[in-house]
């Protein structure tokens, strides 16, 4: 973590430094932009390494557990790509790798056969059901310091972040940058 605290560090002095040379730097929100993306690729990585035992890489797991979390363990491939972050040609990528080791099928819908189903094997639920409960404990020790108020919280501001920049159209951007 000291590498991490001291990333940060330099993250905020670097900041500081350009405020000296312009300052009507938004400071604080470029500091949150650039903790966002850095907390966010670290905890990846942590994730990507606790999966690596298991065979799986994060977007995979996701998928998997994005099908799981699914009534009837079935969905369409383009209808997981939102939940799971991914885009329609890493889901067949992935669709590809997880019917490989047995842990989705993938077949024709009965309802329009031009479209793919996925779904959760017995051997894939069992698999989600195995694997959560070992991610859990070390997610909930990595915030046992921040009270669940402030996880709410937190998500919160998060979700309106997300709604920002969700209106916040190409256009719209490279207007102001003109």
């Amino acid at each position: 973590m000291n590498n991490l605290t001291s990333q940060i560090e330099q993250m905020e002095a670097n900041l500081q430094n350009l405020t000296h040379r312009m300052p009507d730097v938004p400071t604080t929100s470029l500091l949150m932009c650039r903790l966002i993306l850095h907390v966010g690729r670290e905890m990846s990585a942590m994730f990507a390494q606790q999966l690596r035992p298991f065979g799986l890489v994060e977007a995979e797991f996701r998928v998997l557990s994005t099908l799981y979390s699914q009534p009837d363990g079935t969905a369409h491939p383009g209808d997981l790509c939102g939940p799971s972050a991914q885009s329609p040609a890493n889901m067949s990528r992935i669709g590809d790798e997880l019917v490989k080791r047995g842990l989705i099928t993938r077949g024709l819908s009965l309802q329009d056969r031009r479209k793919m189903v996925l779904t959760i094997t017995p051997q894939g639920e069992a698999f989600v059901r195995d694997l959560l409960p070992k991610l859990w404990s070390p997610l909930r020790e990595l915030l046992k310091h921040i009270p669940e108020t402030d996880q709410r919280e937190l998500v919160e501001l998060l979700k309106r972040l997300g709604l920002e920049l969700e209106s916040a159209t190409p256009a719209a951007i490279t207007e102001r940058l003109v």
